[in-house]
């Protein structure tokens, strides 16, 4: 009898539980409603009901304590939630906007830890000799050429300008002629690593020393995700 009477409270504990989550996420999808209703008031100044460049732009300066977002934070946040490719954000694509920017927010203390050890001009961007240092510190043994290529060719400018101009976008002169994997591209490309066949070393000290690095990528940019499981803000 005691057992049923245990077996009882727990399974409405349990139901207890599983009703405030609910309302909880509701109260979290209403407040994210309204939030997202105020930002296209407020920017959306066409009245198209869609955010252009510009008032993405402005949205984000306002978000980031006055501070602009440079060409790379910006292209990499509107690129990733322009889903229609259609060169301005609806309210689905402007919650993707605002997550995706969040996220990276988030791993920037981890991102320019990396590019002040490795970007050896300063250019904002990880050059060829630049990203076979990074691979080879977080691996534990130094990678080939071909490699650092692949990696180079993924998450590389020249990379994203192809992608941009398959996409619908332009592809200016200075996007073609800088190569380099961007600060936004970080994270991605040692997640990417990591997950890639030519990334495994035969070497245990190596991958011990790799998969210390790798809990460090994972902390910073939840392994290169989109939102990362944020919500708007």
């Amino acid at each position: 009898h005691s057992l049923c009477k245990m077996a009882g409270a727990v399974a409405v504990a349990v139901h207890r539980q599983r009703a405030m989550e609910q309302r909880e996420a509701r109260k979290q999808f209403m407040e994210d409603q309204l939030r997202m209703n105020r930002y296209f008031t407020k920017y959306d100044k066409t009245n198209e009901g869609t955010l252009n460049k510009d008032e993405l732009r402005a949205l984000l300066k306002d978000l980031n304590d006055g501070v602009e977002a440079t060409d790379d934070e910006f292209n990499y946040v509107f690129e990733t939630a322009d889903k229609s490719r259609t060169g301005d954000l609806s309210f689905g694509e402007l919650k993707i906007a605002l997550c995706t920017f969040k996220t990276y927010q988030r791993s920037k203390p981890f991102i320019d830890s990396v590019m002040h050890k490795y970007d050896e001009h300063k250019t904002g961007r990880l050059e060829f000799g630049d990203l076979k240092k990074m691979l080879t510190d977080i691996g534990g043994a130094e990678p080939s050429d071909e490699a650092v290529a692949d990696v180079l060719e993924r998450f590389g400018a020249k990379a994203k300008a192809k992608l941009t101009s398959a996409s619908g976008g332009a592809e200016t002169a200075s996007d073609a002629q800088e190569d380099g994997i961007p600060t936004t591209q970080t994270v991605h490309a040692i997640s990417y690593w990591y997950t890639h066949p030519k990334a495994v070393q035969d070497d245990e000290e190596g991958l011990e020393r790799g998969a210390s690095n790798k809990n460090q990528v994972e902390t910073a940019g939840k392994s290169g995700s989109v939102c990362g499981g944020c919500c708007t803000s």
